[in-house]
């Protein structure tokens, strides 16, 4: 049976988030590369008029001023994609992607922004997949790569000499990869952790499941704030929300950026309606990590680990989880360059983009948003091969 009433939450579990009054500016990057998939090749169960997931892409501009460094987290998807290596763009016809499409290059939009590419010292890869990696062949070799254990032994050489390599030999040329070698000297949650700039301002996080050597991050955005950037630990919030830690309350919540499709005030009874899990429907998330053969996912058991320990830090009121395809971000936040994640808990983005997945979830089986793009295309034209 369904719950009713309003439930109590369960007090999450403490961080152990390090002290430290050292911070870095965060600015969310829409890479205008957005997709449609099918939800199976990601997250299931399968929920009836929910067979396509939506996915805008995010890449993050990391700056440490006190410092005077700046990273990127993530690159998107290079805009001229048919010319990834030939088994990435076989990978990207074959295993079912429905729509791409990918209008600017992160390089771009940070030039357009006012940001001098010689003034990066790296670029932090959360794993290896065509739609994070944006072309760093674009990036002065001055640029590092930084990526987490096993990528080098797993991905290189590049292609062709790596017959098998997502990479182009001609990516690492000249250019300084920088491997990070977890251990247990540091946790965050239940997250190995490196402190990237030794200061307590930027966390790399060992988060293992979706791809060899996956890692997220977490930036510190005042002393006691924090945003964490997720990648891929998982592709969809209805994944990890609802929780025992926030319960999805009997209305959702009018800071909630709800389509006109939707009744205002809006039960959430419409939604978990179509929960797998009835008796459960309101305390524990809708989907898991797909097991399906064809997923992208390389360990579905270790990654729904991954997305458990990540349950922590969305149950946290002072972490703002921001992953890597979340669509509810495009509904409230500020892009680069016109603001920043800093100032999230002052603005309240994290109670008014909470619950914003259900605008993609099927009432009475009818879908929710339509697809985002459909057909794969090139330079805004149908790609033919």
């Amino acid at each position: 049976m369904a719950q009713n009433g309003e439930i109590k939450p369960v007090k999450a579990p403490s961080l152990n988030l390090p002290a430290s009054s050292n911070t870095c500016e965060v600015s969310l990057i829409n890479t205008t590369c957005d997709m449609t998939l099918p939800t199976i090749s990601l997250i299931g169960p399968t929920i009836k008029g929910h067979e396509d997931l939506n996915l805008p892409t995010y890449a993050f501009y990391v700056q440490n001023k006190r410092l005077n460094k700046r990273v990127l987290f993530d690159l998107g998807t290079r805009k001229d994609w048919w010319n990834l290596p030939p088994g990435v763009v076989s990978a990207i016809l074959s295993k079912g992607v429905s729509g791409l499409r990918i209008e600017k290059d992160v390089s771009d939009i940070l030039k357009e922004g006012g940001v001098d590419l010689n003034t990066i010292d790296a670029v932090v890869w959360s794993h290896f997949h065509w739609d994070h990696i944006g072309n760093i062949q674009l990036f002065p070799k001055s640029v590092d790569i930084v990526v987490g254990s096993p990528f080098k032994k797993s991905f290189l050489p590049g292609y062709p000499t790596g017959k098998d390599s997502p990479f182009w030999e001609a990516d690492f040329e000249g250019r300084n990869i920088q491997e990070i070698e977890f251990d247990d000297s540091l946790k965050i949650g239940k997250f190995r952790a490196h402190d990237y700039f030794g200061d307590g301002s930027f966390y790399l996080l060992d988060v293992p499941g979706h791809a060899p050597g996956h890692i997220s991050a977490l930036v510190r955005t005042t002393p006691d704030t924090f945003v964490f950037l997720g990648g891929d630990v998982c592709h969809y919030p209805g994944a990890y929300r609802p929780s025992e830690y926030i319960p999805m309350p009997e209305t959702i919540p009018t800071e909630t950026k709800l389509d006109k499709r939707l009744p205002m005030p809006c039960p959430c009874s419409l939604f978990t309606a179509c929960h797998p899990d009835q008796e459960h429907s309101r305390t524990t998330p809708f989907y898991r990590v797909s097991t399906d053969p064809d997923s992208w996912y390389t360990d579905a058991v270790e990654a729904q680990k991954s997305v458990d320990k990540l349950i922590e830090f969305d149950g946290d009121e002072n972490v703002f989880v921001a992953i890597g395809h979340d669509p509810s971000l495009q509904d409230v936040c500020d892009f680069f360059p016109k603001g920043t994640l800093n100032d999230w808990k002052q603005k309240g983005w994290k109670s008014s983009t909470h619950w914003g997945f259900v605008n993609e979830l099927p009432i009475d089986g009818k879908p929710g948003r339509p697809p985002l793009v459909v057909g794969l295309l090139k330079d805004g034209k149908p790609y033919s091969g």
